[in-house]
């Protein structure tokens, strides 16, 4: 996940459609093995990673 918000900031336009697509991919991933919690998982990893 790090590697594709790192990889989104950095691309042109239509490979970040992709990478955001990707990204909202794993989101729907979370939310299903996690229901009930939304993405509590992801906000908290991305809590613990420093600021790029």
């Amino acid at each position: 996940m790090d590697a594709l918000e790192t990889a989104s900031g950095d691309s042109q336009d239509a490979k970040r459609e992709e990478i955001l697509s990707r990204i909202a991919m794993i989101e729907d991933e979370i939310e299903r093995r996690f229901s009930g919690q939304v993405l509590a998982p992801y906000r908290n990893w991305k809590k613990s990673r420093p600021l790029l």
